[in-house]
């Protein structure tokens, strides 16, 4: 009786190996076919941003008018390229006339050095921002008992930013993060990655000297010195990515963070702490997929906002995957082998 159990657990052991062994295959096999497919992602996100200006020692608010912009993600093998705008022909946004418009371009694409170091890089930039702070601002230059009402609209003001981060997974590679990055990639099984990311930022806020204000517009003489800062942070963290029945999956990131922030050509920087957020939930059956997700950037500032940060955004997308031309493939043959 006792040879017959030993004999049927060694059994059950040997089929849960195999089976093990079959799904680690048909994990590889789907990465190979992966390499002959191109991933597009359409998507719409809603961004609650601000920056901040300077002035006499006290930091006033600007905001985009501007707040929802398409979004597009285009994968082929280690190429993962992004990119946004506020199309016209959309008409998603209701702009409030009394803060004008705003226009919004962003490009960014991530890759990895090694199977244990990524490289991220990013450019955004924001047209057209109103004060936040108007009512604020004009009690201060003419006393408290000023209460018209209206924004400072900054029709010509450029909000540029460059970005970049280094992380290297301590648990985990590339082919259990990139999934991830965004939904062009496939989630093949559950995941737990910790990381390490070095993040950099520099931003410029120029082309703040034509207001109007109450249908009046007003320009500054004299030459305009843009207002530049940079921002260093030191982020480690983990992510858990769990699949769920029926090509279903749910990914949650947490990174606390240190920080070093500068306002260049002014008397101002600061040590602080923050934390970088990330949660999707998701579906893909390896050729069409959708999902959405919210993303928190929460900073500890003592100064808030004299920089460029997103407290919060929400995105939805929805994507498919489709074979990619035979040159195409052949051509990245080539390159692949040279970077080998």
């Amino acid at each position: 009786m006792k040879a017959k159990i030993l004999s049927s657990l060694f059994l059950c052991f040997s089929l849960i190996s195999y089976a093990q062994e079959v799904n680690e295959d048909q994990i590889q096999r789907y990465i190979e076919e992966d390499n002959k497919r191109i991933s597009v992602v359409t998507g719409l996100s809603y961004l609650h941003n601000t920056f901040g200006l300077l002035y006499q020692d006290k930091i006033f608010r600007l905001r985009p008018n501007d707040a929802f912009y398409t979004e597009f993600f285009l994968r082929y093998r280690w190429l993962d390229v992004s990119f946004s705008f506020a199309p016209k022909l959309t008409r998603i946004n209701n702009d409030d006339p009394e803060k004008g418009k705003s226009r919004y371009f962003n490009f960014g694409f991530t890759f990895f050095l090694s199977p244990k170091l990524r490289q991220y890089v990013y450019f955004s930039q924001v047209a057209g921002l109103y004060f936040q702070d108007t009512k604020e601002f004009m009690r201060m230059l003419y006393g408290n008992g000023y209460n018209e009402e209206g924004y400072l609209q900054f029709p010509d003001a450029k909000y540029r930013s460059y970005k970049g981060e280094t992380s290297y997974l301590w648990l985990g590679n590339k082919t259990d993060y990139r999934s991830f990055n965004n939904m062009t990639y496939k989630p093949l099984k559950d995941v737990f990655v910790v990381s390490t990311g070095l993040f950099y930022q520099y931003n410029i806020l120029s082309h703040v000297d034509k207001t109007i204000y109450q249908g009046e517009i007003f320009n500054e003489t004299g030459e305009e010195s843009p207002s530049k800062d940079m921002r260093i942070a030191l982020r480690s963290g983990a992510g858990i990515q769990k699949k769920i029945k029926n090509n279903w999956y749910v990914i949650v990131e947490a990174y606390p963070e240190f920080y070093y922030s500068k306002l260049i050509d002014e008397d101002f920087h600061e040590f602080n702490v923050g934390l970088y957020s990330n949660a999707r939930i998701g579906y893909d059956n390896g050729k069409l997929f959708f999902g959405g997700g919210t993303q928190l950037n929460w900073i500890n500032s003592s100064n808030e906002n004299f920089y460029s940060t997103t407290q919060w955004l929400f995105r939805i997308g929805v994507g498919f995957r489709f074979n990619s031309p035979t040159f195409v493939n052949r051509n990245f043959d080539k390159i692949d082998n040279i970077l080998k």
